[in-house]
Protein backbone atom coordinates (compact mmCIF):
# COMPACT_ATOMS: atom_id res chain seq x y z
CA UNK A 1 0.00 0.00 0.00
CA UNK A 2 3.00 2.37 0.73
CA UNK A 3 4.73 1.76 -2.82
CA UNK A 4 0.91 2.83 -4.45
CA UNK A 5 0.71 6.11 -2.57
CA UNK A 6 3.96 7.33 -3.14
CA UNK A 7 3.96 6.13 -6.82
CA UNK A 8 0.86 7.53 -7.42
CA UNK A 9 1.67 11.34 -6.60
CA UNK A 10 5.11 10.93 -7.70
CA UNK A 11 2.91 10.18 -11.41
CA UNK A 12 0.85 12.50 -11.41
CA UNK A 13 1.55 15.86 -9.73
CA UNK A 14 5.56 16.03 -10.69
CA UNK A 15 5.32 17.06 -13.80
CA UNK A 16 3.20 19.62 -12.85
CA UNK A 17 5.85 21.54 -11.44
CA UNK A 18 7.79 21.21 -14.96
CA UNK A 19 4.37 22.66 -16.69
CA UNK A 20 4.02 26.04 -14.60
CA UNK A 21 7.70 26.81 -14.52
CA UNK A 22 8.47 25.54 -18.17
CA UNK A 23 5.09 28.19 -19.61
CA UNK A 24 7.08 31.07 -17.81
CA UNK A 25 10.34 30.20 -19.33
CA UNK A 26 8.92 29.74 -22.81
CA UNK A 27 6.75 33.29 -22.45
CA UNK A 28 9.92 35.15 -21.43
CA UNK A 29 11.80 33.60 -24.33
CA UNK A 30 8.81 34.97 -26.67
CA UNK A 31 8.97 38.08 -24.98
CA UNK A 32 12.75 38.97 -25.33
CA UNK A 33 12.62 37.40 -29.17
CA UNK A 34 10.11 40.14 -30.07
CA UNK A 35 11.62 42.71 -28.17
CA UNK A 36 8.90 43.65 -25.31
CA UNK A 37 9.58 45.10 -22.45
CA UNK A 38 8.19 44.12 -18.92
CA UNK A 39 7.95 45.60 -15.91
CA UNK A 40 8.25 43.57 -12.98
CA UNK A 41 9.09 39.95 -14.18
CA UNK A 42 9.12 38.41 -10.75
CA UNK A 43 5.26 38.92 -10.66
CA UNK A 44 5.01 36.55 -13.31
CA UNK A 45 6.65 33.77 -11.76
CA UNK A 46 4.91 34.30 -8.04
CA UNK A 47 2.15 31.58 -9.40
CA UNK A 48 5.08 29.20 -10.47
CA UNK A 49 6.84 29.66 -7.23
CA UNK A 50 4.04 29.34 -4.58
CA UNK A 51 2.96 25.87 -6.87
CA UNK A 52 6.63 24.34 -6.55
CA UNK A 53 6.40 25.02 -3.08
CA UNK A 54 3.33 24.12 -2.53
CA UNK A 55 4.01 20.57 -3.82
CA UNK A 56 7.22 20.32 -2.69
CA UNK A 57 5.43 20.57 1.24
CA UNK A 58 3.04 17.77 -0.32
CA UNK A 59 5.63 15.66 -0.99
CA UNK A 60 6.89 15.78 2.11
CA UNK A 61 3.80 15.53 4.08
CA UNK A 62 2.68 12.21 1.76
CA UNK A 63 6.00 10.38 2.85
CA UNK A 64 6.39 11.23 5.81
CA UNK A 65 2.82 10.14 6.46
CA UNK A 66 0.86 8.08 3.72
CA UNK A 67 -2.08 7.88 5.70
CA UNK A 68 -3.66 10.83 4.41
CA UNK A 69 -3.34 10.26 0.94
CA UNK A 70 -7.05 8.86 1.38
CA UNK A 71 -8.37 11.52 2.72
CA UNK A 72 -6.86 13.98 -0.27
CA UNK A 73 -8.72 11.51 -2.49
CA UNK A 74 -11.87 12.41 -0.70
CA UNK A 75 -11.57 16.01 -1.58
CA UNK A 76 -10.46 15.54 -4.86
CA UNK A 77 -7.06 17.35 -4.38
CA UNK A 78 -5.84 15.78 -7.54
CA UNK A 79 -8.61 17.22 -9.87
CA UNK A 80 -8.77 20.55 -8.07
CA UNK A 81 -4.81 20.79 -8.98
CA UNK A 82 -4.89 19.38 -12.54
CA UNK A 83 -7.58 22.37 -13.26
CA UNK A 84 -5.60 25.35 -11.59
CA UNK A 85 -2.75 23.95 -13.55
CA UNK A 86 -4.61 23.99 -16.73
CA UNK A 87 -6.34 27.28 -15.94
CA UNK A 88 -2.61 28.54 -15.73
CA UNK A 89 -1.06 26.92 -18.49
CA UNK A 90 -3.82 27.63 -20.96
CA UNK A 91 -3.39 31.41 -19.71
CA UNK A 92 0.27 31.96 -20.84
CA UNK A 93 0.17 29.79 -24.11
CA UNK A 94 -2.66 32.27 -25.34
CA UNK A 95 -0.26 35.19 -24.18
CA UNK A 96 2.64 33.59 -25.77
CA UNK A 97 0.66 32.94 -28.76
CA UNK A 98 -0.12 36.88 -28.66
CA UNK A 99 3.28 37.69 -28.06
CA UNK A 100 4.49 35.36 -31.68
CA UNK A 101 1.71 37.08 -33.24
CA UNK A 102 3.12 40.70 -32.87
CA UNK A 103 6.69 38.95 -33.63
CA UNK A 104 5.58 38.01 -36.45
CA UNK A 105 4.12 41.09 -37.53
CA UNK A 106 7.24 43.17 -37.00
CA UNK A 107 9.40 40.54 -38.91
CA UNK A 108 9.03 41.94 -42.54
CA UNK A 109 10.29 45.65 -40.52
CA UNK A 110 13.81 44.01 -39.73
CA UNK A 111 14.68 41.03 -42.46
CA UNK A 112 14.47 40.67 -45.88
CA UNK A 113 14.04 37.36 -45.80
CA UNK A 114 11.60 36.07 -42.89
CA UNK A 115 11.29 32.31 -43.58
CA UNK A 116 12.25 30.21 -40.48
CA UNK A 117 12.59 33.33 -38.19
CA UNK A 118 8.77 33.23 -36.85
CA UNK A 119 7.77 31.72 -33.81
CA UNK A 120 5.44 29.50 -35.01
CA UNK A 121 7.11 26.25 -33.63
CA UNK A 122 6.41 27.82 -30.41
CA UNK A 123 2.47 28.82 -31.33
CA UNK A 124 1.62 25.29 -32.50
CA UNK A 125 3.09 24.16 -28.98
CA UNK A 126 1.09 26.26 -27.05
CA UNK A 127 -2.05 25.34 -29.47
CA UNK A 128 -1.53 21.50 -28.63
CA UNK A 129 -0.97 22.81 -24.77
CA UNK A 130 -4.43 24.54 -24.86
CA UNK A 131 -6.41 21.30 -26.63
CA UNK A 132 -4.13 18.92 -24.08
CA UNK A 133 -5.87 20.29 -21.50
CA UNK A 134 -8.80 20.97 -21.95
CA UNK A 135 -9.68 17.35 -23.91
CA UNK A 136 -7.84 15.73 -21.09
CA UNK A 137 -10.33 17.16 -18.70
CA UNK A 138 -12.96 16.26 -20.90
CA UNK A 139 -11.86 12.89 -21.37
CA UNK A 140 -11.34 11.84 -17.60
CA UNK A 141 -15.07 12.57 -17.06
CA UNK A 142 -16.33 9.67 -19.70
CA UNK A 143 -13.26 7.33 -20.06
CA UNK A 144 -11.33 4.98 -18.15
CA UNK A 145 -8.45 6.92 -15.73
CA UNK A 146 -5.89 4.74 -16.06
CA UNK A 147 -6.00 4.45 -20.23
CA UNK A 148 -6.43 7.81 -20.73
CA UNK A 149 -3.05 8.52 -17.92
CA UNK A 150 -1.53 6.85 -20.41
CA UNK A 151 -2.30 7.89 -23.72
CA UNK A 152 -1.50 11.27 -22.18
CA UNK A 153 1.07 11.27 -20.90
CA UNK A 154 2.45 10.10 -24.26
CA UNK A 155 0.78 13.02 -25.85
CA UNK A 156 2.97 15.14 -23.46
CA UNK A 157 6.13 13.49 -24.48
CA UNK A 158 5.60 14.30 -27.83
CA UNK A 159 4.78 17.59 -27.35
CA UNK A 160 7.79 17.87 -25.13
CA UNK A 161 10.22 16.17 -28.23
CA UNK A 162 8.50 18.58 -30.71
CA UNK A 163 9.63 21.65 -28.64
CA UNK A 164 13.23 20.33 -28.18
CA UNK A 165 13.62 19.52 -31.56
CA UNK A 166 12.23 22.70 -33.05
CA UNK A 167 14.16 24.95 -30.65
CA UNK A 168 17.27 23.34 -31.32
CA UNK A 169 16.68 23.93 -35.34
CA UNK A 170 16.03 27.61 -35.09
CA UNK A 171 18.45 28.08 -32.32
CA UNK A 172 21.38 29.69 -35.04
CA UNK A 173 18.72 32.02 -36.71
CA UNK A 174 18.67 35.58 -36.01
CA UNK A 175 14.73 36.42 -35.53
CA UNK A 176 15.28 38.86 -32.74
CA UNK A 177 13.44 42.39 -33.22
CA UNK A 178 14.02 45.34 -31.32
CA UNK A 179 12.02 47.12 -28.99
CA UNK A 180 9.44 50.20 -29.45
CA UNK A 181 10.83 51.91 -27.17
CA UNK A 182 8.41 55.13 -25.98
CA UNK A 183 10.94 57.59 -27.60
CA UNK A 184 9.11 60.18 -29.60
CA UNK A 185 11.78 61.98 -32.39
CA UNK A 186 10.78 65.18 -33.87
CA UNK A 187 10.07 65.33 -37.47
CA UNK A 188 13.41 67.02 -37.82
CA UNK A 189 15.56 63.96 -36.30
CA UNK A 190 13.34 61.39 -38.83
CA UNK A 191 14.23 63.67 -41.69
CA UNK A 192 18.23 63.78 -40.83
CA UNK A 193 17.97 59.84 -39.96
CA UNK A 194 16.73 59.23 -43.86
CA UNK A 195 19.27 61.70 -45.05
CA UNK A 196 21.82 59.47 -43.63
CA UNK A 197 20.24 56.69 -44.90
CA UNK A 198 19.91 57.87 -48.51
CA UNK A 199 23.55 59.13 -48.79
CA UNK A 200 24.61 55.57 -47.68
CA UNK A 201 22.60 53.40 -49.83
CA UNK A 202 23.45 56.14 -53.18
CA UNK A 203 27.09 56.21 -51.94
CA UNK A 204 27.49 51.82 -51.25
CA UNK A 205 24.87 50.94 -53.18
CA UNK A 206 24.07 48.26 -50.06
CA UNK A 207 20.40 47.70 -51.55
CA UNK A 208 22.46 45.35 -53.80
CA UNK A 209 23.02 43.06 -51.11
CA UNK A 210 19.97 40.08 -51.32
CA UNK A 211 20.62 39.32 -47.79
CA UNK A 212 20.65 42.99 -46.04
CA UNK A 213 19.14 43.21 -42.73
CA UNK A 214 17.54 46.20 -40.68
CA UNK A 215 20.33 45.15 -38.50
CA UNK A 216 23.11 44.84 -41.02
CA UNK A 217 22.30 48.84 -41.82
CA UNK A 218 22.06 50.20 -38.39
CA UNK A 219 25.52 48.81 -37.73
CA UNK A 220 26.86 50.63 -40.64
CA UNK A 221 25.27 53.78 -40.39
CA UNK A 222 25.26 53.91 -36.77
CA UNK A 223 21.57 54.77 -36.03
CA UNK A 224 19.39 52.83 -34.20
CA UNK A 225 17.42 50.41 -35.46
CA UNK A 226 13.95 51.81 -33.83
CA UNK A 227 14.91 54.67 -35.34
CA UNK A 228 15.69 53.79 -39.17
CA UNK A 229 12.62 51.69 -38.99
CA UNK A 230 10.38 54.44 -37.85
CA UNK A 231 12.12 57.21 -40.26
CA UNK A 232 11.26 55.01 -43.03
CA UNK A 233 7.95 54.65 -41.90
CA UNK A 234 6.96 58.14 -40.96
CA UNK A 235 8.93 59.91 -43.67
CA UNK A 236 9.33 57.47 -46.65
CA UNK A 237 5.89 55.85 -46.29
CA UNK A 238 7.34 52.67 -46.46
CA UNK A 239 8.53 49.77 -44.43
CA UNK A 240 12.37 48.77 -44.58
CA UNK A 241 11.84 45.89 -47.33
CA UNK A 242 10.05 48.16 -49.71
CA UNK A 243 12.57 50.75 -49.14
CA UNK A 244 15.37 48.66 -50.14
CA UNK A 245 13.46 47.86 -52.51
CA UNK A 246 12.53 50.83 -54.18
CA UNK A 247 16.33 50.88 -54.31
CA UNK A 248 16.93 48.14 -56.46
CA UNK A 249 14.25 48.81 -59.01
CA UNK A 250 15.13 51.80 -59.79
CA UNK A 251 19.19 50.37 -60.41
CA UNK A 252 17.23 47.65 -62.63
CA UNK A 253 15.75 50.86 -64.43
CA UNK A 254 19.35 52.32 -64.98
CA UNK A 255 20.76 48.75 -65.81
CA UNK A 256 18.38 47.83 -68.15
CA UNK A 257 18.89 51.43 -70.19
CA UNK A 258 22.47 50.57 -70.90
CA UNK A 259 23.69 49.16 -74.08
CA UNK A 260 25.80 46.72 -72.10
CA UNK A 261 22.87 45.18 -70.44
CA UNK A 262 20.56 44.97 -72.83
CA UNK A 263 21.46 41.24 -73.92
CA UNK A 264 20.60 40.53 -69.88
CA UNK A 265 17.21 38.20 -69.63
CA UNK A 266 15.28 40.56 -67.30
CA UNK A 267 15.64 37.98 -64.50
CA UNK A 268 19.25 38.27 -64.75
CA UNK A 269 19.67 42.07 -64.22
CA UNK A 270 16.83 41.60 -60.84
CA UNK A 271 18.92 39.26 -59.95
CA UNK A 272 22.13 41.56 -60.40
CA UNK A 273 20.21 44.22 -58.41
CA UNK A 274 19.77 42.85 -55.13
CA UNK A 275 16.48 40.08 -55.89
CA UNK A 276 17.04 36.54 -55.16
CA UNK A 277 13.67 35.40 -56.20
CA UNK A 278 11.90 36.04 -59.76
CA UNK A 279 8.70 35.96 -57.89
CA UNK A 280 9.76 38.70 -55.61
CA UNK A 281 11.42 40.75 -58.32
CA UNK A 282 7.49 40.71 -60.73
CA UNK A 283 5.47 41.58 -58.09
CA UNK A 284 7.26 44.09 -56.13
CA UNK A 285 8.60 45.88 -59.56
CA UNK A 286 4.48 46.02 -60.39
CA UNK A 287 3.51 46.94 -56.92
CA UNK A 288 5.98 50.52 -56.84
CA UNK A 289 6.33 50.94 -60.90
CA UNK A 290 2.70 50.16 -61.84
CA UNK A 291 3.21 48.16 -64.94
CA UNK A 292 5.39 44.10 -65.37
CA UNK A 293 9.19 44.73 -66.13
CA UNK A 294 8.63 43.07 -69.04
CA UNK A 295 5.58 45.64 -69.82
CA UNK A 296 7.99 48.39 -68.97
CA UNK A 297 11.01 46.73 -71.06
CA UNK A 298 8.99 46.94 -73.95
CA UNK A 299 7.99 50.37 -73.31
CA UNK A 300 11.73 52.12 -72.86
CA UNK A 301 13.26 50.36 -75.92
CA UNK A 302 10.68 51.15 -78.56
Amino acid sequence: MLNIVIEHPAIHYQPLRFDFLSMNFLFFYAVETSGICIKRKLYYYIPGIIEFLFLSIFFVTLLINPTIYTTLQQIHLNTIIRIIASIYIITFSVMIIKVNIEHKKKLFHFYEITKFKSLNWLTVFCVVCILFNIVSHTFRIFFNQEYISIIFEITYLFALYYLTIASLVQINIVNVTSSNADKKETIAELENAIRIIDDYMLETKAYLNPSITLKMLSKNVKLPERLISKAINKIEHKNFNNYINYYRIEEFKKLLSMDRHKKFSISAIANEVGFNSRASFYKNFKDIVGVSPSSYAKNTSS
